[in-house]
């Protein structure tokens, strides 16, 4: 199944715009990086959690789960920003978190980043999930179309070198700068993807189609940090 599905983000990336890909399979992308980089970086974060609740918040966690596992989506939201909202503990985050998810995936975007907006704000939250929920309002707002400003400012501090989203930050920064009209940025953003010795094969694969489709449109500019040999010649 995930190969199919990488192989048809390979032939869309490669026929038509970054953008309408991402539109089409945005969190198929980065969906399963992010979930593993999650179990690594957050492992520890979220055992703290859980440890320094009490069982009686566990049971009632554990017990909502089993109660919305077969509600529909409007239901599952619901229930679950209604525990967010009595559970001030570890608990009541991850509930937020979650509906947070479902309802960008039913395209509520304004509840959704109200949502991971207020989670990236959380003091008492692990630093890897306060930057898990930065890169999912970015998300959100680049598949809802928002300002490039506004993306920017949830990846600002993602798309530092010692931050272990990193390669997702990157990832899409570079899709909104080519939604943006910003291909130089773009482009700069996929070669510093392709360099890192720590990305995954699989992310390096992507960012290499993806830079491919963006020189598309670069007929005729320099290639990054080339000698800018015609220009030297003109200012003679």
């Amino acid at each position: 199944m995930n190969d199919n599905i990488f192989d048809e983000i390979t032939a869309d990336l490669r026929r038509d715009r970054m953008a309408d890909a991402w539109a089409k399979y945005g969190r198929y992308v980065i969906g399963s990086a992010v979930a593993l980089v999650l179990i690594v970086a957050g492992v520890t974060g979220y055992a703290a959690l859980r440890a320094g609740q009490q069982e009686a918040a566990s049971a009632r966690y554990d017990a909502l789960q089993a109660d919305i596992a077969e509600a529909d989506s409007d239901q599952k939201i619901a229930r679950l920003l209604a525990f967010a909202e009595a559970e001030s503990n570890g608990y009541g985050a991850l509930a937020r978190f979650t509906a947070a998810l479902d309802q960008a995936e039913q395209g509520q975007f304004d509840n959704a980043l109200s949502g991971f907006d207020e989670l990236a704000g959380r003091s008492g939250l692990p630093d890897s999930l306060q930057d898990y929920a930065a890169l999912q309002a970015a998300i959100v707002l680049l598949d809802s179309g928002g300002a490039l400003d506004d993306i920017e400012s949830r990846l600002d501090d993602l798309v530092d070198d010692d931050n272990r989203l990193q390669p997702m930050a990157r990832e899409v920064l570079a899709l909104a700068y080519s939604a943006h009209d910003k291909p130089l940025e773009a482009r700069d953003l996929l070669m510093q993807q392709i360099a890192d010795g720590r990305v995954s094969s699989l992310t390096r694969a992507r960012a290499e189609i993806m830079l491919q489709t963006v020189k598309g449109g670069l007929i005729g500019l320099p290639e990054a940090n080339a000698e800018p040999e015609t220009e030297a010649k003109g200012d003679n």
